[in-house]
């Protein structure tokens, strides 16, 4: 009798679920990239969780707020960063000319995203540490239009901080270009395919549909991280 409201949790709502990739599959590739970007996940089943039971309410609102705070660091530092390459010369502009046309416009950007990203952040962790469960289960996300746009909330402070980050690394690399340095300008490529593939990479393995289907078929019918037998995962020893 005490775990039966554990052992009957309230099932996932259907305006919650990530809509069929073959009915809907621009729908369902933006559904599953929000909350990739908003919850570090391609689908909502595991935050359903922290809306129907206090304790992991309690637990997503920490986590989440300490990741939206360092989000918030990180912005300010790009703010700072992009600041200081939109009001001073560079030392040696023929080295480095970052003060040209196009390279200002982009730190101007980044600049305006990182602000952007910045409030937007600060706004969503006092919003989010103000809000019980109840208020955001029944009010924040009552509607899938009122879940998008609290996906969205949470998802901008990122997309913001990622496109700011995107703004000044392209400023600087086109100065690179712009310098007529051929060693500088095999650096900025170096530099630029060293961490191009990443997000994609992080893509890869966060989506269910690259898993092996055996573990992939495995995992949907018992919930439980790998079979007994013949897929070695990270919790073994």
């Amino acid at each position: 009798m005490e775990n039966e409201t554990n052992q009957s949790p309230e099932p996932l709502p259907d305006y919650w679920a990530v809509p069929d990739f073959n009915e809907h599959p621009i729908l369902s590739t933006l559904f599953r990239t929000l909350c990739l970007i908003s919850m570090s996940r391609p689908s909502l089943e595991h935050h359903w969780k922290s809306k129907i039971n206090d304790d992991e309410w309690d637990k997503h609102r920490k986590s989440f707020t300490d990741r939206l705070s360092n989000t918030n660091i990180a912005a300010g530092l790009v703010l700072t960063t992009s600041a200081v390459f939109l009001s001073t010369q560079p030392p040696l502009t023929s080295f480095l000319p970052y003060t040209i046309r196009v390279c200002y416009l982009l730190a101007l950007g980044s600049f305006a995203h990182a602000l952007g990203g910045l409030l937007t952040g600060l706004a969503v962790v006092n919003i989010w540490e103000a809000c019980d469960r109840i208020w955001s289960k029944e009010v924040l996300t009552a509607t899938r239009f009122r879940l998008c746009c609290t996906l969205m909330f949470i998802a901008w402070p990122t997309v913001s901080l990622t496109l700011s980050i995107i703004f000044l690394m392209s400023s600087l690399m086109i100065a690179c270009y712009a310098s007529g340095l051929w060693w500088l300008q095999f650096l900025a490529t170096i530099e630029i395919l060293s961490w191009a593939w990443l997000p994609l990479l992080f893509a890869w393995c966060a989506l269910e549909k690259t898993l092996p289907p055996n573990l992939r078929a495995y995992r949907r019918q018992t919930g439980t991280s790998s079979p007994s037998s013949g897929i070695c995962t990270f919790e073994e020893s």
